[in-house]
């Protein structure tokens, strides 16, 4: 009984079990066979290399379009926070109706943390997909201190 890996079919035949082969099936050990089966249980994915023979490959590839919009949405959030901490939305409406120097001192905080929110999403926008994992909107330097 002898094992072996066929590219076009992408899986093992075994001898014993399989009487015709396909062209491209290439011979495997037992060994071999399980360290591919151990891997694919640990999340691998079985394909061929270059000349046909199994090999196990981890998949990192994240989903870009997902992973923006997560940090988009965390982006949104720290800058509701920040403008939140600079003054709840009772007092803005509240400093609409009588407006000062503190309260123009309020909105003009509030719109420099708009305008840098404005500036980390079009940054965001320009990522490189392996640029994404390393982006923490939390500790942007482009936010205006607390």
């Amino acid at each position: 009984m002898t094992l072996y890996y066929s590219a076009s079919i992408g899986g093992f035949l075994d001898s014993a079990i399989h009487d015709s082969l396909p062209d491209d099936a290439k011979r495997i050990s037992r060994a071999h066979h399980h360290e591919l089966l151990e891997a694919q249980s640990g999340g691998a994915i079985i394909a061929p290399d270059a000349k046909g023979r199994p090999i196990a490959t981890t998949l990192v590839a994240i989903d870009a379009k997902a992973e923006r919009a997560r940090l988009l949405t965390l982006v949104k959030r720290h800058a509701a926070r920040r403008i939140t901490a600079i003054s709840p939305i009772w007092r803005q409406l509240n400093d609409m109706r009588a407006p000062d120097d503190v309260t123009a001192a309020r909105f003009a905080a509030i719109d420099a943390v708009r305008a840098a929110s404005t500036l980390i999403e079009n940054e965001l926008a320009g990522l490189a997909v392996d640029q994404l994992e390393a982006f923490d909107p939390s500790t942007h330097p482009l936010w205006p201190a607390e």
